[in-house]
């Protein structure tokens, strides 16, 4: 028979034995009362007043909080506030479980010593001949090993001499060998690993290109002090030599000065047809000659207060091409024009204030430089007590545009522009009217034909009108599988008529810096109408408020005028017609629709559909189509699709097509295989950019990732991953159709 004795002092031992779970968080089941009782259960449990001892035997369990420790004996000295627990010592949290042989702890200096103990706490598993805790927030481990492998032959595990552990902070080892299986194959003297970082140390892809040859590209991190890390890159490529570059992310407050802002650098040098290669590529003009093309960027940040920021961004390439030959994600997800610039701006209650410096260090590039410019721009603010309200916009620039390798003169202007828009917010019944006005001013060095100071006034004016109509249906039902608990019906109408009259210096005589340079007369209104249904879904404990269906439509209606005058020609144009719809019947299932009309030819400018779909864990489908007319005889006719498949536990598979229905070519397509290694991952991939898989330029390359640590930036930025499926989103500004 059982039995059990009440024991205040045994909360200060569950609170060591909760701690030495190595990567929990501290959460309640550490926040104990002084006084709490906790029942010790044993087949043995006794009290010995005159030693200030108890000691439980055979069976012993504790449970406070979440917490389980079993073992079978433990012994407390109430007055030196030590305990050892003995013989299959177990103990098991929220967070992870900890077992030993024996466990010895001073409760009052928060010292103590773990014999032949084992972890098991998301993502580690680690295993040690002698474990101490030597403070309150750190555990030191003495020939041990560590894996986010869980098997008792453990596929990969990293040994050391000396373990640190940190809980929920960091893991840092001295002498480390990482072991695949049994066998060795690196050696650091010094191992740093973030609990929290979601990458790997050390990283490899390698492949084949029919661009690159064959290729390895390597990451090696560096952990130097709290966020402050470095990447040091080393790559191979057949065709076209040795690269190496390092990225260096920063932290200032890792350096106790914590003004000086947080930033990343990074470097990166292709010795193209150098020592290395074994079949040399052309570069510029069939020329194989030895070339070190190299990349530089910086992006830097520093919070002056909470309402002051200031940001500096550099980049410096050696040629046009080198973003596109080996960083081709990045070049097609960013503007090819990376910009230079250093700029700081507060914002306050009633203004936002900015100071920005741009400077093109690229000759490949056409810039307009600002040496200085200067913003201030005063949001919507309410007059007094009145119902008017004054928006403001002011800026100084002195520009210097430089045309991509000299191909145009530069040109040199000075400029200041002052735009004002008093508004007046009224109702009428249902309806929310806002008549407004505006003016604005600018001043001018000089323009195109001769470099005399002038001044563009420009005069305008408006009405905008909207409402909102909605009505909730008592609705319970599931059609199809579609969660419906009520229903909301939201109409939202808008009308805006704007006119802008004939600036005073035509934009033609102007240089053209940006869109302020651009402005000329205008006269029209914008029509605008949302349909949007909402229902509410259960998450968890809360029904939260989704959207079933957006749809949106809207127009640009533009009236004809008369150049100087205010006379309508006969026949004004709708510009174009926009429709957007958005649908989400289920959780795994969204779609989305644009739609561009120009009603002057009947034709579509630009439309898209994308659809996915996630039904289960084990399959994935992405659906896109896009239609683009850039110019009459050039649509762009685009449908992506990509679709993943998990066969079993083990094995995964993946389709990726890119194909022109202009031309009926395929463009790109990519076949993935992927198997599950347990605590690994590889996946082997092949690109084709073209139909024929056998004779088009192709890729092929292998990833390994460790599943607990998933983040793989060297195929997001230096290898081959494809864009992200379905169509890409594009300015819906006419000009650019």
């Amino acid at each position: 028979m059982k039995s059990y004795f009440k024991i205040t002092l045994v909360a200060a031992y569950i609170l060591f034995v909760s701690n030495t779970n190595v990567v929990c968080e501290e959460k309640e089941f550490l926040k104990m009362k002084p006084n709490e009782q906790i029942v010790v259960n044993g087949d043995k449990v006794e009290f010995f007043e005159a030693d200030n001892k108890i000691i439980a035997e055979g069976n012993v369990s504790i449970k406070y909080a979440g917490v389980v420790l079993t073992c079978d004996q433990i012994e407390v000295n109430i007055k030196s506030q030590k305990a050892l627990c003995k013989g299959h010592v177990h103990i098991e949290g929220p967070e992870g479980v900890l077992t030993g042989d024996y466990i010895m702890y001073d409760f009052l200096n928060k010292k103590g010593e773990i014999a032949k103990a084992s972890v098991d706490a998301f993502p580690w598993f680690a295993q040690a001949e002698n474990t101490k805790r030597i403070s309150e927030n750190e555990f030191f481990i003495n020939k041990g090993s560590f894996s986010t492998c869980d098997h008792d032959n453990q596929h990969y595990r990293v040994t050391a001499k000396e373990i640190h552990i940190f809980p929920n902070q960091k893991i840092i080892a001295k002498d480390a060998v990482c072991y695949l299986g049994n066998v060795p194959v690196l050696w650091v003297p010094y191992y740093y690993q973030p609990i929290l970082e979601s990458r790997a140390k050390v990283q490899f892809v390698p492949g084949h290109s029919s661009d690159w040859g064959y290729f390895l590209l390597s990451s090696w991190r560096f952990y130097l002090k709290g966020n402050t890390k470095a990447d040091l890159i080393v790559d191979y490529r057949t065709k076209k030599g040795f690269s190496e570059g390092a990225n260096l992310y920063y932290n200032f407050a890792d350096f106790n000065m914590p003004s000086f802002g947080v930033g990343v650098f990074r470097s990166y040098f292709i010795h193209q047809n150098d020592v290395g290669t074994y079949n040399k590529s052309a570069f510029r003009d069939d020329n194989t000659e030895i070339e070190l093309r190299k990349r530089f960027q910086l992006f830097h940040r520093v919070d002056f207060d909470p309402n002051t920021v200031g940001m500096v961004e550099f980049n410096k390439m050696s040629d046009e091409h080198v973003m596109k030959d080996y960083f081709y994600n990045e070049y097609e997800e960013t503007n090819p024009n990376l910009p230079n610039y250093a700029a700081i701006t507060t914002t306050q209650e009633n203004f936002v204030f900015s100071a920005n410096v741009e400077k093109r260090f690229n000759d490949f590039n056409t810039v307009a430089e600002k040496k200085p410019e200067f913003k201030l721009d005063i949001p919507n603010q309410r007059l007094w007590e009145t119902p008017f309200y004054y928006t403001n916009q002011i800026s100084a620039t002195a520009f210097e545009k430089e045309y991509a390798f000299q191909s145009s003169p530069s040109e040199k202007v000075e400029r200041m522009d002052s735009s004002h828009r008093i508004s007046y917010v009224s109702k009428l019944g249902f309806l929310n009217l806002t008549p407004f006005g505006t003016f604005e001013e600018t001043m001018y060095s000089a323009n195109r034909y001769e470099s005399d100071f002038l001044t563009r006034e420009a005069f305008g004016g408006g009405l905008n009108a909207s409402t909102r109509f909605s009505r909730i249906y008592d609705l319970k039902a599931n059609p199809l599988g579609i969660e419906i608990n009520d229903l909301r019906h939201i109409i939202t109408p808008m009308a805006e008529y704007k006119h802008i009259h004939q600036p005073t210096v035509d934009k033609d005589s102007l240089y053209q810096m940006d869109d302020i340079d651009a402005l000329e007369k205008q006269n029209g209104v914008t029509f605008a109408l949302e349909n949007k249904l909402q229902t509410k879904r259960q998450e968890g404990n809360d029904l939260v408020r989704v959207d079933l269906v957006r749809f949106i439509t809207s127009t640009d209606y533009k009236f004809r005028m008369e150049k100087d005058e205010f006379k309508f020609k006969k026949e004004g144009q709708f510009k174009y017609i926009d429709f957007d719809l958005e649908l989400s019947p289920y959780r795994w299932f969204y779609i989305d629709n644009e739609l561009r009309v120009l009603p002057k030819n009947q034709s579509i400018s630009m439309g898209s559909v994308e659809f996915s779909l996630r039904p289960t864990n084990y399959f994935n489908m992405d659906l896109g189509y896009r239609y683009q007319k850039n110019y009459p005889d050039d649509p762009r006719n685009q449908l992506t699709f990509d679709i993943g498949y998990r066969l079993n536990p083990m094995w995964g598979v993946g389709w990726y097509e890119r194909l022109d229905l202009q031309s009926k070519d395929i463009e790109e397509q990519q076949f993935t295989l992927t198997r599950d290694l347990h605590c690994w991952e590889v996946s082997v991939s092949y690109s084709v950019q073209g139909s024929n898989i056998f004779k088009d330029e192709y890729t092929v390359w292998f990833a390994f990732k460790i599943k607990a640590f998933p983040d793989l930036p060297i195929g997001l930025n230096r290898s081959f991953e494809k864009r992200t499926p379905g169509p890409a989103k594009y300015d819906k500004n006419i000009n650019n159709v």
